[in-house]
């Protein structure tokens, strides 16, 4: 399966609610995760359909259809930026239900709550399997939509000779929903267990089983 290597520099912030930290969340900065940049890709090259309400959570039958397949991006030097705080207008967005109150008390779902974002020009690498995107649309650049609310506006290129990676690491938890057992090597989340570092060879070999 043919790998195109990927370049990604944040071009905004953004956050995902990954790690509990005090009064909020945490983005794990190290990482953008693979499904993260398959369904953002996907987007960006017009093969979503629009809909009024989300489908039902299907990742594996979402990611087959998909003439690609992704590695995590991964970044040498992860930042975040100070915590920010955030508002949810639970009076527009939810009324005065009884049980909306009660769940205001704690978690994430309190009126006020803090993020920590990934800053602008962070720079991640990685690597796209199947259908090359610049290929396909004819454009050097990319722009993608990724985080909470797809607020967060991260831009794709391929990387200079000397910035090429040799190895890239896979998701094992996406590899699961394929029937694939692979070897984790670091345990972020349920959803983003990751491999130790393969060549692109063994890579893309893999993931050419995922259907």
């Amino acid at each position: 399966m043919h790998a195109t290597l990927l370049k990604a520099t944040t071009l905004t912030p953004f956050c995902y609610h990954s790690l509990m930290v005090q009064s909020g969340t945490a983005t794990l900065p190290e990482i953008i995760g693979d499904r993260a940049l398959a369904f953002a890709l996907a987007s960006s090259l017009g093969m979503m359909a629009a809909r009024v309400a989300l489908p039902a959570k299907d990742y594996r039958r979402h990611l087959a259809a998909m003439p690609f397949r992704t590695a995590v991006l991964l970044t040498t030097e992860p930042r975040l930026l100070s915590p920010r705080s955030c508002r949810l207008n639970l009076d527009g967005e939810a009324g005065f239900k009884e049980k909306v109150h009660k769940a205001t008390s704690s978690g994430n779902l309190k009126d006020h709550f803090l993020v920590q974002e990934v800053p602008p020009q962070q720079v991640f690498y990685s690597a796209v399997f199947g259908l090359d995107p610049f290929q396909e649309t004819g454009q050097r650049e990319l722009v993608i939509r990724v985080g909470l609310h797809r607020n967060g506006m991260v831009k794709l290129e391929p990387p200079d000779t000397e910035e090429r990676p040799a190895t890239v690491r896979l998701n094992a938890a996406t590899a699961a929903l394929f029937g694939r057992e692979l070897p984790v090597e670091r345990y972020l989340l349920h959803g983003l267990q990751l491999t130790p570092m393969l060549p692109l060879a063994d890579a893309a070999a893999e993931v050419a089983t995922w259907n």
